[in-house]
């Protein structure tokens, strides 16, 4: 994962790259942003357009189912006064009775012909003349075979009662089939209160296939569905002839009686639901995906638009976008060339191709002439500048190496001075024969750099002064590995640690130092390794000195020696090297200093 980060990061860190990524974004975030409105403008419209004409269809068919409604009602009105006739006149009148029974026959026939009912039924008391005529005439005891009793018609006045009756068996002589129909019954009655008998009752009969045939047409080549619902969810007619006789679920009939808006979503569905004057519900559902179905053309157009569009435009950006980065880029890698050779001749100046004619220069011309110009000045200065700085390192390395070394001759004297005063002039005396020949080595070897062994030897006239002052209770040792007595260091860098091990390291707890100088070859580098069995170091002091050496600052209240030659082998001409302690109280002390290896010779 992060070996994938880095070359994503890598390719994005070129100006190529980034031009092509910002053409790209303003290209592409607004045909992608186009797009996207488009579309959803698109479909909203289109969603809105297909609710509208799905809404307008359910309206119009609204409107045709109750101009039958009100057909069958009206129908019924009129019999109504025809029925109160025939009740009125008296059976013993056989002509007038007669006339009155063929007048309502007559006007049966008319309306079942004009407004094509099934059926139009009237049920006389079963001892009435003309109540088993058989074709439009019935006795009351009939009514069972509707399925309708006679205790359902004694609330009815001027009102109707409309019923749904599945599977009714037609036994009159005009369906000579005598099929069985699903019916949609306008009833009226009278009830005679005081012989609590009806005198009467009729019936319209409506086939209900006639209202699945008004959704079917409606609702025509569409996804959308249309049915009759009675008040307890029971659908009696519908655009899909297998939703007959089927039960919506309680919920969608609760939201269908509570409904206020044009329309409610269901589950997948939206529902658009409107009551009939008979007290049915005429119920159009359209589902979700005949909505998003009918925005895929749509959909389909802008997709293709921009896959044609798309490779162009990358085209386009891909071409005008090398075209100006390969100048950049030319640039880029003549000043990168020049970065990596700062010793330029005047015969090795980096060009970057222009026009010909300076009128035509562009700002990125004008930088590569800028840098052709800033070429010969620098490669006219650079070197000077380098051998500066070097004289400059030089310069602070001495200003160190002055500084340390009266430092510890000042501590050298001090020791020689108490031990004159303490009577033990021989240890004084041999302590200055050291001396003597330690700072005749040091100052024949006056170079910045000196080989180990020098430093080495030089360590060893300081360690032997040391034991002369501590009475003979301080070893060392030493450990070479082969060959490596021959690479360089600093001058006067074992002294400071050796010092330290020393005036530090001993203690009552540890009244004899044992010092123990390991050298041996690292990974391209040499490690020293100083350890003492002192007393240690506490672990705030540990992590004052250690703060020291990582901030590379010298102070000469605290740790000068050694913050001095952290300051000398850190620097880049002297080894790169660093600095690290290790230490607990009681346990001693481990300095290790690790810096390149330098080959050389002694060439003071």
């Amino acid at each position: 994962m992060k070996k994938l980060y880095r070359r994503i990061s890598a390719l994005f860190s070129l100006f190529q790259t980034k031009l092509l990524t910002a053409f790209l974004l303003c290209a592409l975030l607004p045909l992608t942003v186009i797009s996207f409105v488009s579309y959803s403008v698109s479909r909203s419209i289109a969603w809105d357009k297909t609710m509208d004409s799905s809404i307008l269809a359910a309206d119009q068919l609204h409107v045709q189912l109750t101009e039958r409604i009100n057909q069958a009602e009206n129908v019924a009105d009129t019999l109504q006064y025809y029925m109160y006739s025939l009740l009125k006149t008296d059976e013993q009148e056989i002509a007038t009775y007669l006339d009155m029974l063929t007048l309502l026959r007559t006007n049966i026939s008319l309306y079942i012909s004009t407004f094509d009912f099934h059926q139009i039924c009237v049920f006389l008391q079963d001892n009435k003349f003309g109540s088993r005529e058989g074709l439009y005439f019935y006795p009351l005891s009939a009514l069972e075979e509707f399925s309708v009793s006679s205790s359902e018609l004694h609330t009815l006045g001027a009102s109707s009662l409309w019923m749904y009756r599945p599977q009714v068996q037609s036994p009159f002589l005009l369906h000579s089939s005598n099929s069985k129909t699903d019916s949609a019954i306008c009833c009226r009655a009278l009830f005679n209160q005081g012989s609590r008998q009806l005198d009467y009752a009729y019936f319209i009969v409506i086939d209900t296939t006639e209202f699945s045939s008004l959704f079917a047409a409606s609702f025509l080549n569409t996804d959308v569905a249309g049915y009759l619902v009675l008040p307890d969810g029971l659908v009696i007619a519908a655009s899909e002839q297998e939703l007959c006789g089927e039960f919506l679920p309680a919920r969608l009939m609760q939201d269908i009686n509570n409904c206020t808006e044009p329309y409610f979503r269901y589950e997948d569905s939206y529902f658009h639901s409107l009551a009939l004057d008979n007290g049915w519900y005429q119920v159009t559902e359209i589902p979700t995906d005949y909505i998003t179905d009918s925005t895929a053309i749509l959909l389909r157009t802008i997709l293709l638009t921009l896959l044609f569009a798309l490779p162009a435009t990358l085209l386009v950006i891909f071409f005008i976008s090398r075209n100006l980065s390969m100048r950049i880029h030319t640039l880029s890698n003549a000043m990168k060339e020049f970065r990596l050779n700062p010793q330029l001749t005047a015969g090795q100046i980096l060009t970057v191709s222009k026009p010909k004619n300076p009128n035509l220069y562009d700002e990125i011309d004008e930088l590569g002439l800028t840098f052709e110009q800033m070429q010969t000045a620098i490669a006219q200065n650079m070197h000077s500048l380098l051998v500066f700085s070097l004289k400059e390192e030089r310069l602070k390395y001495q200003l160190l190496q002055s500084q340390i070394n009266p430092h510890f001759l000042y501590n050298i004297l001090g020791t020689i001075r108490t031990c004159q005063s303490l009577g033990k002039l021989d240890i004084a005396d041999r302590m200055i024969t050291d001396l003597t020949r330690f700072y005749r080595m040091t100052l024949h070897k006056s170079g910045e750099l000196i080989l180990l062994k020098d430093e080495l030897e030089i360590a060893t006239l300081y360690l032997n002064m040391e034991k002369l002052c501590h009475n003979n209770n301080l070893d060392w040792e030493i450990n070479l590995e082969d060959g490596i007595e021959n690479f360089l260091i600093c001058r006067f860098t074992l002294q400071p640690f050796l010092e330290n091990s020393i005036v530090h390291g001993i203690s009552a707890q540890t009244p004899n130092i044992l010092i123990r100088i390991d050298i041996s070859y690292g990974d391209d580098t040499v490690l020293v390794k100083i350890a003492d069995n002192g007393i240690g170091i506490m672990p705030d002091k540990l992590l004052e000195l250690r703060q020291s050496l990582d901030s590379r600052t010298i102070t000469y209240d605290k740790h000068f020696g050694i913050c001095n030659v952290n300051a000398r082998i850190s620097s880049a001409h002297y080894g790169n090297g660093h600095i690290d302690i290790q230490s607990s109280p009681g346990n001693g002390t481990c300095i290790t200093i690790e810096f390149l290896q330098m080959e050389g010779v002694d060439i003071n």
